[in-house]
């Protein structure tokens, strides 16, 4: 049986269910938002003999001694609300998190992308810059500081051509509950640079601005690589960020990547630890390729709407392998 670890209205996880039915696969749905607020975790080890887990759904209790494979597609946990204090919440959210982390770690079975701790490792930004340079991957000029000086060196460096992010999440919200905060990429004007001192209190993560001719959206899937065109460049507001223009404003198409590059991709994911990968790049107007970054559970469905390439069926064909290779040890 395969696990899909998502909430329901999730339609990448909906597709995949629906060719998973067709090809007579059992699965499963786990919403791990719910382990406290209507669903259910229970593990037991006991002195002697093998674990028991079992873990609650809307479907019924899943049984994970049943489980051949695993499709981590969203971990969203949740504190119970039920209680009001805001600090038991977080408690709670913390210790569902832990127990549920723990469970998938011990459960040896392959996971898709990877493990939660494997994804969280290769989330690591500066971690994945390293490692491209090594894979063969052009990346931008790339400065990390608490140092307003520095950054004024940069800046003047590049011309000013020079762009922030943010080194951990894209998003930031109040506890988890409201007010949601969201942080797209964005070109350093002059004016910034006169309140540089403030870097003290939080570090900055700029880079060097890459001329675009197209970004791409490069997803791996195992062995399989299905690389998509974003102009970009077509849009004013989303000539620094994509994401602000919206998936819907800006052309996209299939791109006909060349075989060293896609090579590349593959090698950046496996060397996470990875079999699933979101890796986005640029293509100068030279036709040179420079990596940016790779999100190991990064969105598709989008991507897969809009070209065309079967993306989903590439999972669902990993998940299928894994779980038959398993079943048959």
């Amino acid at each position: 049986m395969i696990l899909i670890i998502s909430y329901p209205a999730d339609p990448a996880a909906r597709m995949g269910e629906r060719l998973l039915q067709a090809r007579g696969v059992p699965f499963a749905r786990f919403d791990a938002s719910r382990v406290v607020d209507g669903g259910g975790l229970t593990l037991r080890l006991a002195a002697k003999g093998g674990p028991s887990r079992r873990v609650a759904s809307d479907a019924g209790v899943i049984d994970l001694a049943d489980v051949g494979a695993v499709w981590h597609r969203r971990h969203l946990v949740r504190g119970a609300r039920e209680v009001d204090d805001l600090r038991l919440r977080k408690l709670s959210e913390l210790e569902t998190e832990a127990a549920l982390l723990q469970t998938w770690s011990d459960l040896g079975v392959p996971f898709l992308p990877a493990p939660l701790a494997v994804i969280r490792a290769g989330q690591e930004k500066l971690r994945q810059l390293t490692l491209a340079t090594r894979l063969g991957f052009e990346i931008p000029e790339t400065l990390v500081t608490t140092d307003g000086d520095a950054l004024l060196e940069f800046h003047r460096a590049h011309g000013g051509r020079v762009i922030t992010k943010q080194l951990a999440s894209d998003s930031i919200s109040d506890s988890g509950l409201a007010n949601e905060y969201c942080r797209y990429t964005e070109t350093m004007p002059m004016r910034d640079l006169a309140a540089r001192d403030s870097a003290r209190v939080c570090p900055v993560y700029a880079q060097a601005r890459v001329p675009k001719a197209i970004e791409l959206r490069v997803t791996v899937v195992g062995e399989r690589v299905f690389s998509a065109e974003i102009h970009s460049q077509s849009t004013r507001h989303g000539r620094d960020d994509w994401r602000k223009a919206g998936p819907v404003a800006v052309p996209y198409g299939v791109h006909d990547m060349p075989a060293e590059i896609a090579s590349r991709c593959r090698a950046m994911t496996r060397a996470l630890g990875l079999c699933y990968g979101a890796i986005d790049m640029i293509v100068r107007p030279d036709g040179g390729y420079v990596f940016l970054e790779i999100n190991p559970a990064g969105e598709y469905h989008w991507i897969e709407q809009r070209t065309g390439m079967p993306i989903t069926e590439a999972v669902v064909d990993h998940l299928v392998a894994a779980d038959a290779a398993r079943s048959c040890a």
